[in-house]
């Protein structure tokens, strides 16, 4: 089945938690869940910066700080490499890595992440 690099990274998010682009959340979509800018790069290109959003709806800043501490522990220190039919593509915790951002309902916790993109493909 190929790979694309758009999906390679959608499935990379989906498996830490529900993962939507960021255009793309259905209007039933159930918290908690994350949102994702998505750049595209190749070889040789300076990495590209992609955002996530975590949403959830608690009164607990430990939940959410749990849920980003999850993306945290999926990338690692180190990066993560998501592979794809071009190559792959290596994901790194970008600087700064990880804000409050405040959100209108009060009773939703919302997370703005900064993910480094490495393009790692021939094409």
């Amino acid at each position: 089945m190929a790979q694309t690099k758009a999906k390679a990274i959608h499935e990379f998010f989906n498996g830490v938690m529900t993962a939507y682009p960021s255009a793309a959340v259905p209007d039933d979509a159930a918290m908690p869940y994350l949102t994702y800018t998505y750049s595209e790069g190749f070889f040789g290109d300076a990495p590209q910066a992609l955002t996530v959003n975590i949403y959830a709806r608690t009164e607990s800043e430990a939940d959410i700080n749990a849920l980003a501490k999850k993306l945290a522990d999926a990338i690692g220190r180190g990066g993560h490499l998501v592979a794809c039919d071009e190559g792959a593509i290596w994901l790194k915790r970008g600087t700064p890595w990880c804000q409050n951002a405040p959100y209108d309902d009060r009773s939703i916790k919302r997370r703005y992440i900064n993910v480094s993109a490495e393009f790692l493909t021939i094409d």
